[in-house]
């Protein structure tokens, strides 16, 4: 079998140009301190790089969800804590105004902070999250949940609706409650429901009128149960928030370490194997020329 001189041209160039290749594609690997670089590098670890990818970035999704809920429900557990305070300063008063050694004027100034009391729980039931929205409106977050007409009469103009976050593949979080089944569904021991502001209008009326009703006292009481009942409701919420997010943060922490594994250069072999393909390539090339400068002629 005959060699031409062509071939072996062009199987010198070829031998130097896949030298050069490798050596090339090992500094790229040491620059950017990465094993693979381009799919082709090893397509099994890229698909795998990939779906590893995916599966941090919905954890990290996860991790701003719940960030976004605990933020609404440490709101909420404020708000119903000073909802708590003031209907516990409401009792105070209605037991002073039960009292029979009060008479009318008495009475009359306990009814005047009654109803700051209850100006003070509709402003509470009114407040805005960080976002703007109104934190006890359901998903009507634009307006004002509460309104009052001046004469005893009050609505609610958001609706029942609670969000659920999702924090997990498979868990989702309420991130608030409805207003009206925090502050317009408390129970009356005869059957049905009150308002807690019509609660404090009422017992500031009777006061005004020299009238306390003792049901006023029971009734507050129902309404201090039903704001407790809500904030050991939210606290549960904010306890399962945390170790969801602590589950999160360990799974990140497993992802990286296998995307580590996978992909990150082990540097000292990359610099061995760099110093290997320089003494190649160089090898290479000096065979080439050695190779050119064959012919018959030299040997005359």
């Amino acid at each position: 079998m005959r060699i031409g001189t062509l071939q072996m041209f062009r199987q010198g160039v070829n031998a130097i140009l896949d030298q050069q290749t490798q050596l090339a594609e090992t500094q790229i690997q040491l620059s950017s301190g990465k094993r693979i670089n381009y799919p082709s590098d090893d397509p099994t670890g890229a698909a795998q790089l990939l779906g590893l990818s995916e599966s941090a970035k919905q954890t990290a999704q996860y991790q701003k969800n719940i960030d976004h809920a605990s933020a609404r429900l440490e709101l909420q557990d404020s708000v119903l804590g000073s909802v708590g305070d003031a209907l516990q300063r409401a009792r105070e008063l209605t037991v002073q105004g039960l009292n029979d050694t009060n008479g009318l004027p008495e009475r009359q100034a306990i009814a005047t902070e009654v109803r700051q009391v209850m100006e003070e729980v509709l402003g509470l039931a009114n407040r805005n999250d960080a976002s703007g929205g109104f934190l006890f409106g359901g998903f009507q977050e634009q307006n004002p949940p509460f309104s009052h007409d001046g004469a005893g009469t009050f609505s609610y103009a958001g609706d029942q609706g609670q969000r659920r976050v999702q924090v997990g593949p498979a868990r989702q979080v309420a991130d608030g409650d409805s207003g009206l089944d925090v502050f317009m569904k408390i129970p009356v021991a005869a059957g049905g429901y009150e308002d807690v502001f019509s609660t404090l209008y009422n017992l500031a009326t009777d006061l005004e009128a020299n009238a306390p009703n003792s049901a006023s006292l029971d009734q507050i009481d129902a309404a201090m149960d039903r704001v407790l009942g809500f904030r050991a409701s939210t606290g549960a919420r904010l306890n399962a928030l945390d170790s969801q997010k602590s589950i999160n943060a360990a799974y990140l922490e497993q992802l990286e370490s296998v995307r580590s594994n996978i992909e990150d250069l082990d540097f000292t072999e990359a610099a061995t194997r760099l110093n290997q393909q320089s003494v190649s390539l160089q090898a290479a090339q000096q065979a080439f020329v050695r190779v050119q400068n064959l012919n018959l002629f030299n040997f005359l």
